[in-house]
């Protein structure tokens, strides 16, 4: 009985539970008004996104419609951030 009790906790383990949450991609500032410090905090913010994602994509690889979607949203999150960074790095060298 022990054994089933363990296995069982084991499955409501916080790092099974946070791997199956679907990640919310980060809001991201605008690159017209940002200053370095929010460049800097939303690309750690896209990097734990991603991160995150990971682990959920994980959680769902046998779910294609929540697997599909998932990739999507990660594209998505790392092309605006890409779009945001090239736009404040031209603001900062004009």
């Amino acid at each position: 009985m022990k054994i089933k009790a363990l296995i069982f906790a084991s499955l409501l383990s916080p790092c099974v539970a946070v791997a199956c949450d679907k990640p919310a991609p980060p809001v991201l500032p605008d690159p017209d008004t940002a200053v370095t410090a929010q460049m800097v905090k939303a690309k750690n913010e896209i990097k734990s996104f991603i991160a995150m994602a990971e682990a959920y994509l994980k959680c769902v690889e046998a779910d294609d419609g929540s697997y599909n979607l998932m990739v999507e949203e990660m594209q998505a999150a790392a092309e605006e951030f890409n779009v945001i960074v090239r736009k404040y790095k031209k603001r900062m060298a004009g």
